[in-house]
């Protein structure tokens, strides 16, 4: 995998916003926009076409320039402001623009606007080279399989970007000897950053909102939990972290895992004796949308079974990314009703609108702390309200919005893509040779075979295989779609949990 650098850029952002004064650039408050973020896999990423995406509430197109360098540009044409992200990239390498063809180079300068080219080449020249008609750029990077942005434009962003690093695993940035299998998910989900955040500090919450898929209620320690050390930091840009005891309920998660915030988005759990790591990026898209990108590892020192091995070098991406979007399926609901309800609580009213008595707490208290005190509340979001597609209304959704696999994963993952299209060019197979052998059974015993002889046995063999085969791939379809998740069928053969003895 190639890595780039941040690239620079003659395009110039004509955003006032961007312009930061003196006044706010001595600010001690916590900037949410100078910073980097992870907005998309690389391997989920058409190279040929542009890709929407949003961060911080603004709209943002991704896309691969002529020297292989992903580029960013904000999704809008300045020509007559209708979105990029539906043009497309041309063979020599430009973005162009779907409405009157208007094409960009990576740096946002324009090269081409045919209307002005068509009738006076002197005058197109003129006009491309006016910062009016350059594209507004964003400083961009791919690094451990993702595309990074600056989430702010113009010159100086581009300058301050290539000062900062973005906050990548530290564990898997360290070890060279880490397994090679890694890749990334990638889901859109209802609901406020910062409540994912807070579902994040929690792992207490696992037993029960996962269970099933990954958790556990029954047993007297389904509840248990306990911090050890807690260690808020000073400085507003290293978080916090704190270490914690969840061993009664995981194996991967130890009495020794810590658990650490580092803003904007970063949220890792790394066990004491460092043989797996798990980090999760909770990207703030919009006022009422989260971006999800989630990645594990194992250390390659640890001696595994050849079976288990083999089995991690055989399995394609969407395995593990149906375990992910099971997972995830258990807090969404959550996640958007609490975000409903908390849209109206002022910073530091969070002690009063929570009641939070237990160790459990004390990691989402940190960080409403860490927000009122060091960031401002929260995040400020740009731009309009998002288009339905981004989860715009804080109202109900409904639970087939709430749950879409595929709008919020499948169709934008390449690996779960494939596998989508798969199932439903196996169910039509399955179909035919289920059709095939109820017609073959009948000309056979049209013609006075017996009923109970090897050719009628084989047609009915080879229609129950097939009838197996279709029930199978309509689960795996739905599992890449849309598959309910009611808590109370989950739970409903869970046994109440005894009284704990700590």
């Amino acid at each position: 995998m190639r890595e780039y650098s941040v690239q620079e850029t003659v395009g110039v952002s004509t955003n006032q916003h961007q312009q930061r004064t003196e006044e706010e650039q001595r600010s001690d408050t916590y900037s949410w926009t100078r910073n980097w973020y992870p907005l998309a896999a690389v391997d989920d990423l058409d190279a040929v076409r542009p890709h929407a995406a949003q961060l911080l509430g603004r709209r943002l197109v991704l896309w691969r320039d002529a020297g292989g360098d992903w580029r960013c540009f904000e999704d809008l044409c300045p020509h007559r402001k209708v979105p990029l992200s539906e043009g497309s990239v041309e063979k020599d390498g430009s973005l162009m623009c779907g409405y009157h063809g208007w094409r960009w180079n990576g740096e946002g300068k324009a090269v081409c606007i045919p209307q002005v080219g068509s009738v006076d080449a002197k005058a197109e020249a003129t006009a491309c080279a006016s910062r009016r008609s350059a594209a507004t750029t964003y400083p961009t990077q791919v690094l451990q399989g993702l595309i990074w942005v600056w989430a702010e434009s113009g010159p100086l962003a581009f300058i301050e970007s290539a000062a900062a690093a973005p906050i990548l695993d530290p564990t898997r940035s360290q070890a060279q000897n880490w397994s090679s299998g890694f890749s990334n998910y990638v889901r859109d989900v209802p609901g406020d950053f910062t409540c994912y955040i807070e579902n994040m500090t929690d792992q207490s919450h696992v037993s029960w909102a996962h269970h099933g898929a990954a958790g556990n209620r029954e047993g007297a320690r389904s509840g248990y939990f306990k911090v050890t050390r807690m260690e808020q930091h000073d400085e507003p840009a290293r978080g916090f972290n704190f270490t914690f005891d969840w061993s009664g309920n995981s194996k991967s998660i130890s009495k020794g895992t810590t658990y650490t915030f580092t803003p904007p988005h970063y949220n890792g759990f790394n066990t004491g004796g460092r043989k797996s790591s798990l980090w999760i990026y909770a990207v703030p898209s919009s006022a009422t949308s989260t971006r999800l990108i989630i990645n594990s590892g194992t250390d390659g020192r640890v001696n595994l079974p050849w079976r288990r091995r083999l089995m991690r070098a055989l399995q394609p991406r969407w395995v593990s990314h149906l375990v992910l979007n099971a997972v995830n399926d258990g807090d969404i609901i959550f996640m958007h009703e609490q975000s409903r309800h908390n849209q109206a609580v002022q910073p530091r009213d969070w002690s009063h609108h929570y009641f939070t008595p237990g160790d459990s707490d004390k990691g989402v208290m940190a960080f409403r702390k860490w927000l009122a005190t060091a960031a401002g509340g929260g995040p400020e979001y740009a731009g309009p309200v998002a288009p339905e597609a981004w989860f715009s209304g804080l109202g109900r959704l409904r639970r087939r919005e709430l749950l879409d696999r595929y709008s919020q994963h499948t169709q934008n993952c390449a690996s779960c893509s494939k596998a989508l299209w798969q199932t439903e060019v196996g169910q039509k197979v399955a179909a035919a040779v289920i059709a095939a052998a109820a017609l073959a059974a009948a000309v056979v015993l049209g013609r006075g075979v017996p009923l109970l002889s090897p050719a009628v046995g084989a047609c009915v063999a080879a229609g129950a295989a097939a009838a197996w085969a279709l029930a199978k791939l309509r689960r795996l379809h739905a599992s890449l779609t849309f598959t309910d998740w009611v808590i109370a069928e989950k739970h409903a053969h869970a046994s109440p949990p005894e009284p704990a003895t700590v």
